[in-house]
C-alpha cells in the first residue's frame, strides 16, 4: 500500500539504523532490519484433558536480518568486523519515527553474523545486501520481555 497517504498520521516509519563497531566505526547505511525471537511455553496438565496454567516459557537465541543499502556498504560492514567476522558480537539498535509521534527505538543485543548471502547478476539495479544474524535479545523503548535479562539503555 505504499504511495497512499498517511491521512491519519500514525505510521511509523523505518528511522535510522546503526551498528556500533567501537573503533571501527559506525554503520549506518542500513535500508530495513527484520529479526524474531519468540517464546516457547507450555501448558500445565492435570486431570482435564485441557492445560490447567501455562509455564513462563522459554525464549531462545533470536534471529534476523540487515539489508544494507548496496553490496559495497555491505562489504565495509564486514570488513569493519575484521577478521573471523563471524565470530565478532557487536549491537544493533535502529529507531522507528512518525510525526507528531514518540520515536521508538529498538535493539539487538549480543548480534553475531550467521550468513551473508550472495546473489549478484548483471544489470542496472545496486547489488543489495543482506547479513543474516543472531542475538541474545532484543529491547523496545529499554524494555526487555522476560524478568531477569539486563536492559542496556535503562
Amino acid at each position: 500500500m505504499s504511495g497512499y497517504p498517511d491521512l491519519e498520521r500514525f505510521a511509523y516509519g523505518f528511522g535510522r539504523a546503526e551498528v556500533n563497531l567501537g573503533p571501527a566505526g559506525i554503520v549506518t547505511a542500513i535500508t530495513a532490519v527484520n529479526f524474531d525471537q519468540p517464546t516457547t511455553e507450555e501448558g500445565v496438565m492435570g486431570t482435564r484433558p485441557y492445560p490447567i496454567l501455562r509455564t513462563e516459557g522459554n525464549m531462545g537465541m533470536g534471529e534476523g536480518s540487515i539489508t544494507f543499502s548496496d553490496e559495497a556498504e555491505r562489504v565495509r560492514f564486514l570488513t569493519a568486523l575484521g577478521n573471523n567476522y563471524r565470530q565478532k558480537i557487536w549491537p544493533l539498535n535502529w529507531t522507528l519515527t512518525a510525526s507528531g509521534a514518540p520515536t521508538v527505538e529498538m535493539a539487538c543485543v549480543g548480534c553475531r553474523v550467521l550468513g551473508n548471502p550472495i546473489a549478484h547478476a548483471q544489470g542496472e539495479a545496486a547489488l543489495g545486501g543482506d547479513v543474516s544474524f543472531s542475538f541474545m535479545y532484543f529491547t523496545i523503548n529499554g524494555l526487555v520481555p522476560h524478568e531477569g535479562l539486563p536492559s542496556p539503555t535503562r
